[in-house]
């Protein structure tokens, strides 16, 4: 299953990626400039371009949050947390909770913080969320509340109007 979470998620970055070559370049004025949707769009692209995983060399620890918070924000929206915790992107996962503060995101930083330490989930040893097949996967579905979480998560702040706002303001780092 994670090969096919990982095929899915391949196709639509290499479609992302396509168009990126335009949105990787734009200058710091042509970024501003942006509307806040098409800004996001520009940021991703910018960490798919950019980055390849939190092992990488990071100008910035701006650069960092925001390359956390994206991994984190599209797979809650392509598949909520269980997805962010078996696909690649869950390098990540000991990272979101300081990046949430850092956008300010408070009310979703209590939220995962909480589900964490419910599930007693070490984020420093995540090798029990990978997964081979379909049937691991809905294994993991089922391991946790995560429907909870994910219906939570709806609830709550804009998780993409903040990381704007935060990239806005450290505009100079991208």
């Amino acid at each position: 299953m994670r090969r096919l979470l990982i095929a899915f998620t391949i196709g639509a970055v290499v479609t992302l990626a396509a168009c990126s070559l335009i949105n990787s370049k734009l200058k710091e004025e042509d970024l501003d400039s942006l509307d806040d949707e098409k800004f996001f769009e520009a940021l991703m692209f910018r960490c798919v371009d950019d980055y390849s995983g939190i092992n990488d060399y990071f100008e910035s620890d701006e650069m960092k949050t925001i390359y956390v918070l994206m991994n984190f924000e599209i797979e809650l929206e392509n598949g909520g947390l269980c997805q962010f915790f078996c696909n690649p992107s869950g390098e990540c996962a000991p990272y979101v909770s300081d990046a949430l503060e850092q956008v300010g995101a408070l009310d979703i930083k209590k939220i995962y913080d909480d589900f964490i330490a419910e599930n007693n989930i070490d984020l420093n040893e995540l090798s029990s969320f990978e997964t081979d097949s379909v049937d691991d996967y809905i294994e993991q579905t089922k391991r946790f509340d995560y429907e909870s979480f994910d219906e939570h998560m709806h609830d709550k702040d804009d998780l993409q109007a903040l990381i704007v706002a935060y990239a806005r303001y450290h505009i100079d780092v991208f």
